[in-house]
């Protein structure tokens, strides 16, 4: 993939300027309006090799053989050029919103290891705000999110975390509405010998946290819509029971642009931390990095999984990046003995 960046005084001459360089089948990346009053436009075409040249007289060569590229991983080192194709064509396939894509692949640019995958990180890491949840922190974490995103499963695990770190925290549901909600999240904590304990109302909530001072304390809650005012006072309200850490629970593989306004609702009211869930399955991340890249809400811990136990994963600008171009899969033992 290529990657090219225009400007013009009208966005009419842009567009001319991006069709005569990269042709028709040129895809707009972003465009923005510079202080000068000019305008950007960064496009990416596919790069498709020239046809190999025929001689008179001469047989054509036989094309050669493909061999498998080696992964990144595999002291492979690659021109700066090469970086940023690979970088601009992972980004473009998560769907990641143009005006972020160019801040990751300029910080990419950067990196002199070689690695695409090392490059994103080190783009990654200067375009976003990685920090967990602190749990040694003694305040409250209370899990907020649209419904279905996930939380009281990830209540769970977070408890389970604590469980076998030696720690027994105090778990609390807010979501006592929804049917089968108490149930579920019982029958997990019944497994680690916890108690779940309810709150009806934000002044319930309170009444909890002023016994639980010092504890480890995990508040789940029901799901909210985030462009109902109604739910978000009530939202607001439950916030302010106490001195909570506020974490926005957020499934991946939402449309980029759905899922930052919904972000910025959320932060609004204070929440800090992002947590992403059912990476293990969403084929795209680029919901997931819009809401963290117009909020600033902090990236660092993640569900990959459905079970329980071991079900988080710390999510570094490594890890992201792992999983925003995973590296090849490994040959078949008898593929290998064959070649």
């Amino acid at each position: 993939m290529r990657l090219k960046s225009f400007e013009a005084k009208s966005m009419q001459e842009a567009l001319k300027m991006v069709k005569e360089t990269l042709g028709d089948e040129a895809i707009i990346v972003s465009t923005r309006e510079e202080p000068s009053g000019w305008v950007r436009i960064t496009a990416a075409v596919e790069q498709i090799a020239p046809p190999p040249e025929k001689h008179a007289g001469l047989p054509a060569e036989e094309p050669p053989r493909k061999v498998a590229a080696a992964a990144p991983d595999a002291e492979e080192k690659l021109d700066p050029d090469e970086i940023t194709e690979r970088i601009t064509d992972i980004l473009l396939k998560h769907r990641v919103p143009g005006a972020i894509s160019e801040k990751i692949i300029s910080a990419a640019a950067l990196d002199g290891s070689g690695d695409p995958r090392r490059a994103l990180a080190k783009g990654l890491a200067r375009t976003f705000h990685f920090a967990p949840p602190d749990e040694n922190s003694h305040a409250p974490l209370i899990l907020v999110g649209p419904p279905g995103a996930g939380k009281t499963l990830m209540t769970a695990k977070l408890a389970a975390q604590s469980v076998m770190e030696g720690r027994r925290p105090l778990v609390v549901t807010t979501d006592i509405n929804r049917a089968g909600a108490i149930e579920q999240l019982s029958a997990f904590l019944n497994i680690l010998d916890l108690p779940l304990n309810t709150a009806e109302d934000p002044q319930a909530l309170q009444a909890l946290l002023k016994h639980a001072a010092g504890q480890e304390v995990i508040i789940d809650t029901g799901g909210l819509n985030p462009f109902d005012p109604q739910e978000m006072k009530y939202l607001a309200k439950l916030l302010a029971s106490g001195n909570l850490r506020a974490a926005l629970v957020m499934p991946a593989g939402m449309d980029a642009e759905e899922a930052a306004e919904m972000a910025l609702t959320f932060d609004i009211l204070g929440v800090k931390h992002l947590i992403a869930t059912r990476l293990d399955f969403a084929r795209r991340l680029g919901g997931i990095l819009s809401a963290a890249a117009k909020t600033g809400l902090a990236l660092g811990t993640a569900s990959h999984t459905p079970q329980v136990a071991h079900g988080t994963i710390a999510l570094t600008p490594l890890k992201l990046a792992e999983l925003l171009m995973p590296a090849p899969a490994a040959a078949p033992a008898a593929q290998k003995r064959k070649a």
